[in-house]
């Protein structure tokens, strides 16, 4: 059994700890990671709040260290402006744009772990991984078990065997991981991560695996405010005069409460994850409110194209699986991505408002 550096009880009782002391453990973890690496370290700046926070701590502490801004070309416009606007931050880009990641790998729908159990799950003759891969997630469960629940994803089987539109979670690897890493390889620097652990139940495995600093393995990165809330990060820009990109808008106090008073999260303003969970005004209702042009672009366009993929010899039902092997499948196209036309698919299945969009 794998050890683990933490509790999900360590994790809420350093979670209830006052700003203070947070603030006190964050600069512990940052100073180990800086002398264990003897200096070569680098920020990873999106330009969000969580990493203008992180950079803020970083650089009260060691002025020098550099931070390092992937411009995926999917960002706020004012996202990047307020990037420009620091010093010593090296930019670095994708090796493809957005428009050819989703053509080639799929669109980013429902979750990350969604797409990737249906990217998996799909494969034709993919052997002994793919079946992995559809009895882990489709397959017939105990629903009963805590865990065979987080890992069924029999709800979104109808997507994956009908739906012809291609569905992958390849794009955050490769418009951001990918040259990040090649980023770092090349300086020979480990990097500092603005993520916090309540994002999701994937960071808060991984913090509970590792840690705020995670030395070993083939990713060696710091996540020195990882056990911080959104809460955290909101009153240490209030109490540190701290500037933010614009597109939050103003840190406001209602109910004893801090909010945004625009935009709650910021990175990739396609991304179609999450989206279905959202309550109040989606990020794409606020999208087309605030940037139209933007939105435009991402719910207008795409076009038919006959399916690079489609294999006429294979068989309908692979024992009681149905092969997705459609002939033609939806695509961006230079008009625009082409989601509109990807979550109106989804919702037929789903119900009008599974995907709120307009």
């Amino acid at each position: 059994m794998a050890e683990y550096a933490h509790t999900r009880y360590d994790l809420a009782q350093m979670q209830s700890l006052p700003m203070k002391y947070k603030v006190i453990m964050s600069k512990q973890r940052i100073r180990d990671w800086y002398d264990y690496w003897g200096g070569n370290v680098v920020v990873s700046f999106s330009g969000g709040k969580d990493s203008t926070v992180l950079l803020h701590l970083v650089r009260s502490m060691y002025p020098e260290v550099r931070a390092v801004f992937s411009n995926t070309g999917l960002e706020y416009p004012e996202i990047q402006r307020f990037v420009n606007g620091y010093e010593n931050v090296d930019v670095i880009t994708p090796p493809m744009r957005f428009t050819e990641v989703v053509s080639q790998y799929g669109y980013p729908i429902i979750s990350k772990e969604v797409a990737e159990a249906i990217y998996y799950a799909r494969r034709i003759n993919g052997g002994k991984s793919t079946y992995h891969h559809r009895e882990r997630a489709f397959g017939n469960r105990d629903l009963s078990s805590s865990m065979n629940k987080l890992l069924n994803k029999q709800k979104f089987l109808p997507i994956a065997r009908d739906l012809p539109i291609r569905v992958s979670h390849y794009c955050c690897y490769v418009m951001k991981k990918h040259p990040m890493k090649k980023y770092q390889r090349r300086n020979k620097v480990r990097p500092f991560l603005g993520t916090l652990a309540e994002e999701s139940r994937i960071r808060k495995q991984a913090w509970i695996r590792t840690g705020c600093n995670a030395y070993d393995g083939d990713n060696p990165h710091s996540m020195p405010i990882a056990f911080w809330t959104e809460q955290d990060i909101l009153q240490y820009i209030v109490e540190n005069g701290l500037e933010i990109c614009s597109v939050y808008g103003e840190v406001e106090a209602h109910n004893g409460t801090l909010i945004c008073s625009g935009c709650k999260t910021t990175g990739c303003i396609f991304c179609g994850f999450g989206l279905h969970s959202e309550n109040g005004e989606t990020r794409f209702q606020r999208l087309k409110r605030t940037h139209p042009k933007q939105y435009s672009y991402c719910i207008g366009g795409g076009q038919w194209i006959d399916n690079p993929e489609y294999d006429p010899a294979a068989p309908r039902m692979d024992g009681d699986w149905q092969n997705w092997n459609p002939k033609q499948i939806w695509v961006p196209s230079k008009q625009g991505l082409g989601m509109g036309k990807v979550f109106d698919m989804v919702n037929e299945i789903y119900g009008k408002d599974f995907y709120r969009y307009e």
